[in-house]
């Protein structure tokens, strides 16, 4: 195997790549990347079995061939390197890669140890918009959860049926749910559910607001082809929870605030609320939404007053100060909406400026300190 191309191509590809790699793996070729010279390019694939990447690389190739690289060890190494041509060269159980000022030795794995990836089948692929589904990415995976005891909401349920397509995830103390458009999936396949870290490598692949992607569903994998990135994942195992039923409809008092100030607002209160519950209260009075925290632990307290547009009974609801500023930084426009029924009621969430049908999210209260 011979090849050259530039560092700082190589290097860009690398990082992505890493985020698949695991650190540690009881399966030590896991560690790797499989570096294979083709025809006028390099194709590195990475995998921890569950998730893969495969990147295709243009570059100069004067020998064919493959071989197995620390990953880890590789990335620091092109990392540090100046901006300049380098040539990788592999013979026998080592490769050479040549700078021209030096050059460095890694010793080498077979590469028909690491694992065989998934076959990508183009014929069954069905290209959609990326500009949709980013958004829908960024605006649901922040809400899975990370309890291995219920592993169907460790993932994001993706629905293809009906008009409108739609991403929802849960972790059973928050929702989100947004929907799109739906031309090209409509009716074609079941919901499947698909685990966040796969959807949170597309957004720094798709670039373009007019690119498209290339989605292969598979029996028990999905295939995500971004043009020179293919990212393959096996899919989590249902059923997902009806969470339908757990969204209400008929929440009767409304709050009107400005995103920002609130958002703001919350992040100063919270640093003194506690460290295992980060509650602060929100009270709601006439025109006026008060909240505040009290921590016995450091002795403080902290209260800030802001104006708002409510309409209901008085009322008072404790939150989780991260998952009401974590909902916050995903609506758009200026104005949030928040739709509440009682203390221990789940409130609803959305933007003014798109409908709730689009995009909303769920919050439930926690129960309020004394």
């Amino acid at each position: 195997m011979k090849f050259s191309l530039a560092k700082s191509k190589l290097a860009n590809y690398l990082q992505y790549i890493l985020q698949v790699v695991p650190s540690k793996s009881t399966l030590p070729i896991l560690t790797n990347v499989l570096i294979e010279a083709l025809e006028n390019k390099i194709k590195i694939s990475a995998t921890d079995l569950d998730i893969s990447i495969a990147s295709s690389i243009e570059c100069k190739v004067a020998k064919k061939g493959s071989a197995c690289i620390p990953a880890r060890i590789l990335f620091d190494i092109i990392k540090e390197l100046p901006e300049s041509e380098i040539n990788f060269e592999a013979t026998g159980q080592r490769v050479e890669i040549k700078i021209p000022n030096g050059s460095y030795k890694i010793a080498s794995v077979p590469p028909d140890e690491f694992p065989k990836l998934p076959a990508v089948n183009t014929k069954k692929e069905i290209r959609i918009s990326g500009e949709q589904l980013v958004g829908m990415v960024k605006k649901t995976t922040f809400a899975t959860s990370d309890d291995e005891t219920r592993p169907a909401l460790n993932g994001v349920l993706w629905q293809t049926k009906g008009d409108k397509m739609q991403m929802v995830a849960t972790d059973g103390h928050r929702l989100a749910k947004m929907a799109v458009e739906n031309t090209k999936l409509k009716g074609l396949y079941d919901d499947v559910i698909v685990p966040p870290k796969v959807l949170n490598l597309i957004p720094k692949f798709v670039t373009q607001e007019s690119q498209e992607i290339g989605v292969i569903f598979g029996e028990n994998n999905i295939i995500f082809n971004l043009g020179d990135i293919i990212l393959t994942s096996r899919l989590i195992e249902g059923p997902y929870p009806n969470f339908e039923q757990v969204i209400p409809t008929n929440n009767d008092k409304k709050l009107i605030v400005t995103k920002e100030d609130l958002a703001r607002a919350v992040r100063r209160v919270s640093i003194l609320s506690n460290a295992l519950t980060h509650q602060v209260k929100f009270s709601l009075k006439g025109t006026s939404l008060t909240l505040s925290t009290t921590n016995a632990d450091v002795g403080g307290e902290g209260k800030e007053i802001l104006e708002c547009d409510y309409t209901g009974e008085d009322i008072e609801l404790g939150y989780n100060a991260n998952y009401i500023n974590d909902i916050l930084g995903k609506l758009d426009g200026e104005e949030a909406v928040f739709e509440l029924s009682s203390s221990v009621s789940a409130g609803v969430i959305y933007s003014p400026e798109t409908s709730k049908d689009d995009y909303l999210c769920l919050v439930m209260p926690l129960r309020l300190a004394d």
